[in-house]
Formats: structure tokens, sequence, C-alpha cells
């Protein structure tokens, strides 16, 4: 029953965040939704069991990582779990050399995700615009907000406090967003630290058809699945699609490489959970997209939203 009720709410989860996402600043409001997901008795004791073992973890600052080559390094050791077998239903669409290349650039959009989007130089706008400029340098485009719904826009209006105007450039419009939540979040919230040990974080990559629905991936790391993925999790997707992207790719029947990046954090309280980066590789592009991320086994409310 645990484990049914554990993929329940992660299949919601990630079947919302891929058609759209599911925001932590829509999960933290108070609303319906918000109570619909209280946690249940079992997955309140998922989350205890977690947090006795993240609380065995050495951690490194995450200082460190503002070097980017250091953060490379550390992403480099990571074992990266294979996708299974090709099936007839979903044969394997990658050839071995191509697989080898799809994990090394794994390991780098991990590590420059965690460079660019987590550490900090002590001038957010400088911040932004740094995270920004990597974004744009990988060929990603803002999304237009009506290209988000429903969340881009409320998000919007809950941090600048009036509605996205259509004159608003889209950069202009993520980097006052960014901005904004930099200043709402709660000091004690953010994060000072990562797991020290490269073999503590995980990479998983599995075959999936896009008309095939899976509930989860199979986490083959010693922790298991609900460690990584827990009884309850709060998802956001990226404010970002590469330009190049062939629209197309989200309906064509085909079977694609998806990839999980996970690393376990600590906030400046003290807190510690997975934070993850959901991916789907483009064959054409030779490519990660970034399709979303999510955290598991921590209090939404002490989550705040995650602009990237």
């Amino acid at each position: 029953m645990l484990k049914r009720r554990s993929i329940l709410i992660f299949s919601l989860c990630i079947a919302l965040l891929l058609g759209g996402g599911i925001t932590w600043f829509a999960l933290t409001r108070p609303t319906r939704l918000q109570r619909l997901r209280e946690p249940t008795p079992d997955q309140v004791k998922v989350t205890r069991d977690a947090q006795i073992e993240y609380k065995t973890l050495e951690m490194t600052p995450l200082d460190l990582f503002a070097d980017l080559n250091t953060s490379q390094s550390y992403f480099d050791r990571v074992p990266i779990q294979d996708p299974q077998p090709g099936t007839v239903q979903v044969p394997a669409v990658l050839s071995d050399s191509e697989l080898t290349q799809a994990k090394t650039k794994l390991r780098t959009v991990m590590a420059q995700f965690m460079h660019y989007r987590f550490t900090t130089t002590g001038d957010p706008e400088r911040d932004v615009d740094r995270y920004l400029a990597w974004r744009h340098h990988r060929g990603d485009v803002v999304l237009p907000i009506d290209d988000h719904p429903p969340y881009n826009g409320d998000v919007y209006e809950y941090y600048l406090g009036s509605p996205f105007s259509p004159g608003t450039s889209l950069d202009r419009a993520f980097r006052d967003v960014y901005l904004a939540a930099e200043r709402k979040a709660p000091p004690a919230s953010r994060v000072v630290a990562i797991s020290t040990d490269p073999s503590e974080s995980l990479f998983v990559t599995w075959w999936q058809h896009t008309h095939i629905d899976t509930d989860q991936p199979v986490i083959n790391h010693p922790r298991g699945n609900e460690y990584w993925l827990g009884g309850q999790t709060g998802s956001s997707s990226t404010w970002f699609k590469n330009s190049l992207q062939d629209a197309r790719d989200n309906t064509r029947v085909q079977v694609r490489l998806h990839a999980l990046a996970g690393i376990v954090i600590e906030t400046k309280e003290g807190l510690r959970y997975p934070f993850k980066l959901w991916l789907i590789w483009n064959p054409k592009l030779q490519d990660w997209m970034i399709r979303g991320s999510s955290v598991s086994n921590v209090g939404l409310a002490n989550s705040p939203a995650l602009i990237y």
C-alpha cells in the first residue's frame, strides 16, 4: 500500500509536470489543490525515514560549485544508470556511441545548471544575467506567458503585483520575477550545501514511448526510489524552451531517451532533501532539453518557488 500510494502521488505530479507543470508557487498557495495534497500518514512516514538518511550525509558548501570546473569534476564522478534494454514496443533508439555522447552531455548540463542557477556572486542582478546568458547560449528562449498556462501569468502577478503587460519583453519578465522571488525567499530556505560524495547523487536514464506512460523510472541507486522520489513531491516546469526544438517532438509517436539528475541539498536552516532535474534528449540538437525539476520528502511550504 505504501509503494502504491507513493507511485500514485508521483505519477500525478509528473503527468502534470510534463503537461504544463505544477509550480512550487501554485503548490504553496492556500488552494484546494494544496489541501488535497496534504501528506497522508504513509507519506509522512516515508518522509520521516528519508530525512533520517539525509542527515547521515557529509555535505559540501555550495560555494565550491562557484568554480565551473569543480562542478564539472563532481558530476563527472556521479555514476550513470543506463536505460533499460530495448524491446519491440520500446526499442533503444540510440547507438552505443550516441548513448555515450548523451551521457557525457548529461553530466555537463547538470554541472552547468548547478553552477549558473544555484551558486551566487553576491549580486542578484548579476546572477540572473549570468543564468540568462547560459540559457541563451544553449539556444533556450523564455516561453511566452500564454504558452505556459496557467501558472506563469499567476506567478508574474504574484511577484510583481500587477498583470503581465504584453509589451514587456519575455527576458525582462523572467528577470523581474527571478529577482522578486529572490527577495521574497526566506533566508533560511536558501541552498548552502550539497552532498559531498558523488555516489550519493543520481543520474538515471531510460527509454520512454511518447504514448506509453510510465509510473516512474526504475531507480537502482542503493538509496532506493522512496529516498529520491518520496511519498510527496512538488514539481515545477522551466520558463524556457529551446528555440530550435521541433514543436512536433511533443506529439509525434516515438521513443525518447529521458533522464533524471538528482542531488541532496541543504538549506541555511539545515533542512535536507533531494532536488532533481528532468530532461529529454533531443537527437537533432544533440543536447538535453530541461523539462522540469522536483523536490521530494520536504514540506512544500519549506521549498519556495524556484524560478529557472
